[in-house]
């Protein structure tokens, strides 16, 4: 065997393991995209939590004593969108409409869509507020 057909087989080997890895790491980014939202206010605090953990390399200890204060200001986050959300959604609403005299009515159709997804997330956040008070037996 040459050494140039040595070289080009390892060149080749090289190069299919990094467009493996490439589109592996690119469909898994478009997943965790897509379904991010998937368990609502909850998951973003476990995110935080996750993130939290592997940036600062805390032990086990220290977990246990972040995470009570994750979780309380998250909600204490959720409370404020809470509280604000009627002026958000006026303001939302008020610009959809502005919008929507910009666009033809199949990009009208998908702005709603978008809107409607939108509003899904609000309501989860509202769900999940309403039941952490229930759990922790405050009701603002």
């Amino acid at each position: 065997m040459s050494r140039f057909t040595l070289w080009s087989g390892l060149m080749v080997l090289f190069l299919s393991g990094a467009l493996t890895g490439v589109v592996a790491t690119s469909l898994y980014y478009q997943y965790e995209e897509e379904h991010r939202w998937d368990k609502g206010p909850s998951g973003r605090q476990e995110r935080i939590m996750k993130r939290l953990v592997q940036e600062l390399s805390l032990g086990a200890s220290q977990v246990a004593e972040i995470e009570p204060i994750v979780k309380r200001a998250h909600l204490e986050v959720v409370e404020v969108r809470v509280r604000h959300q009627p002026d958000i959604d006026r303001i939302f609403g008020q610009g959809m409409e502005e919008l929507k005299t910009k666009l033809s009515p199949e990009q009208q159709t998908k702005l709603d869509g978008l809107y409607a997804q939108l509003q899904r997330r609000w309501q989860l956040n509202r769900d999940y507020l309403r039941q952490a008070q229930d759990t922790i037996g405050r009701k603002d």
